[in-house]
This record gives C-alpha cells, sequence and structure tokens, in this order.
C-alpha cells in the first residue's frame, strides 16, 4: 500500500465518523409527526402565535424547534420513532413542559399545551421558592464502568404545572440539589458542552419531601474519543504510532 493510499484510507475513515453523526441526527424521511396546538387558560382558549416549541428526544438529546403560526398551531415532521419531551416559550408567557410523548415510526400525535401570563400575583406567589418546600437532587455521572462524576452540569428543574424553571450547576461530585420547591410533578434536564443533553423521567415530588435522581450523559465522541475511550491510552498511543511508520513520517 502506497503512503498516499495510507493517507486516504485514515482520512475516510475519520470522515465516516462525522457522516456517521450528522445522519443520525438527520430528520428520518417519512418518519414520525409530532403537531398540536398551544393555548392560553382563559374561558376562550385562544390560540398563542410565536410560541417557541421545542421538542426534545430523551433517548438521544436531540433538539427540534418550531413556532406557532396564527392560529397556535404548531407541527414537526421526520422524527425517528421514540420518547419525546415538549416544552414551549414566549416572552409574557410561563415557560411550560407536557407530559412525555410516545411516537411510532411513521405515526403521529396531537398535544394541546396550555400557557398562563404573567404578571399575575397569585401566580407569581406560587412559583417563589417556599421555605421548608420540597427538594429535588442527585448526581450526574458519564457512562464508564468507573461512572465518573461529572462537574459544571447545567441542570434545569422545570415545574410541569406552572412552567417555573430552577437552575443549578453540578458541584465536583457531580451532585446538584435544589430545596424550596412547592409539591408537584417536575422535568429535569442537564446539558454541559462536550456532552450529549438529556431529559430525565418526570419526578412528583410531595410537600416537604424529597427525591433523589441519578442523571447518566454521553460524551459526544468523535474517533480518537471513540478510540481512547474503548481501548485506553496506550493502545491509541500504538494506533497513531503505526499511522506515521506506514505514511513514511518521522517520530
Amino acid at each position: 500500500m502506497t503512503r498516499l493510499s495510507m493517507i486516504l484510507l485514515v482520512v475516510i475513515c475519520m470522515c465516516m465518523s462525522v457522516s456517521i453523526v450528522i445522519a443520525q441526527e438527520e430528520d428520518a424521511v417519512g418518519g414520525a409527526t409530532i403537531k398540536g396546538e398551544v393555548i392560553d387558560l382563559s374561558p376562550e382558549q385562544k390560540p398563542i402565535a410565536g410560541v417557541t416549541v421545542t421538542i426534545v428526544n430523551s433517548a438521544t438529546g436531540k433538539e427540534y424547534t418550531v413556532k406557532t403560526d396564527k392560529d397556535g398551531a404548531y407541527e414537526k415532521k421526520g422524527l425517528p420513532a421514540g420518547r419525546y419531551m415538549i416544552g414551549v416559550s414566549k416572552p409574557g408567557y410561563g415557560e411550560r413542559v407536557g407530559k412525555p410523548k410516545v411516537v411510532a415510526a411513521g405515526g403521529e400525535i396531537f398535544d394541546r399545551i396550555k400557557m398562563r401570563k404573567k404578571g399575575i400575583a397569585a401566580v407569581d406567589a406560587v412559583q417563589e421558592d417556599i421555605v421548608g418546600g420540597a427538594t429535588i437532587k442527585g448526581e450526574v455521572i458519564d457512562l464508564s464502568p468507573e461512572q465518573k462524576p461529572i462537574a459544571g452540569v447545567t441542570v434545569k428543574i422545570v415545574n410541569a404545572a406552572t412552567g417555573k424553571e430552577h437552575t443549578v450547576k453540578t458541584d465536583k461530585d457531580g451532585a446538584y440539589e435544589k430545596k424550596g420547591l412547592p409539591a408537584g410533578r417536575y422535568m429535569i434536564s442537564v446539558s454541559k458542552p462536550g456532552y450529549g443533553d438529556r431529559v430525565g423521567r418526570p419526578r412528583v415530588v410531595a410537600d416537604g419531601g424529597e427525591v433523589f435522581v441519578r442523571i447518566k450523559m454521553r460524551k459526544q465522541e468523535n474517533i480518537f474519543t471513540f478510540l481512547m475511550d474503548t481501548f485506553g491510552f496506550l493502545l491509541l498511543s500504538l494506533f497513531i504510532a503505526f499511522i506515521l511508520i506506514f505514511t513514511g513520517a518521522e517520530l
């Protein structure tokens, strides 16, 4: 094998790893559809236009964003089958996260979400932290056999009923904690550069109660981090030396 052929082989292998990731993130042709409408809490249930609808694949962390039209309707086609979380946001309204939705390959689901306008004193009071309220705590770890803690992860804890969002960071031990929460149902999501975003299962916490949630995150890998995680530093070094020798480069 010539030096040029060897170099081309290495480049092709690296490009294949990138193309696989890109292909996984592309919309699936003829895939599933999630559609619905966003309305307010008035007796007339008026549609709300211009709402940002975020649809997140719970398994992969892949995020899709669409906007509601003048009729408050939204639609996202070409989704891979799976479990999705749907969140909505618009300035002047409380953010909301709906119940998890599962859609089959080629299937379709309809999700109606209600939003409440901000500025109502009674609602604001409910959204404030409560002295002696509920606590959600936990840890974020990686997927290695050692389950190493991940520091500096942004943890978002969203009240499913009010849309109130609380944000905390994991410490050096990968631990996080949020106290003073109203009793209710919460969605917990985690994000950090270099890792795939994750959305955990809904959690219900009682007044004065406490729940512990452990979430695992996966590194966003390229060919070299994959080799490092799989074979270790020594074998990765041998792999690089092998390439240099057969391409005629000097060590």
